[in-house]
């Protein structure tokens, strides 16, 4: 009889451990998706950023706008959104929180 329970509890350790096993799995795999996001995410800024860069050649605007601005925010002319060009498509098309951010860079970038 007790080898009978001895051997239960054996069965449910072993079940637990491979339960526990595949969560640790399952975050690992969860985290490493993040971290790939994370990247992607730094990726896209660092292109804007050098596009940015290439374009106006102002440095600490750039890195401002790179990082302050929404990743999903598409610019085609930099010099535009730089320059708050009103009349400029770019900087017409940003929302009022983009603006916002283009202002604050340029006033404290310049």
């Amino acid at each position: 009889m007790s080898r009978w329970l001895v051997g239960i509890a054996m069965s449910i350790t072993v079940i637990s451990s491979g339960a526990l096993s595949q969560q640790s799995l399952q975050e690992l795999e969860r985290v490493t998706q993040f971290e790939r996001a994370l990247r992607a995410v730094d990726a896209i800024k660092h292109r804007k950023k050098l596009q940015c860069i290439m374009s106006t050649a102002n440095r600490s605007v750039c890195e401002c706008v790179a990082q302050k601005l929404p990743v999903d925010t598409y610019v085609r002319s930099y010099v535009s959104i730089v320059n708050r060009d009103k009349d400029g498509q770019d900087y017409g098309q940003l929302s009022a929180a983009d603006k916002a951010i283009v202002d604050r860079c340029v006033t404290d970038g310049r």
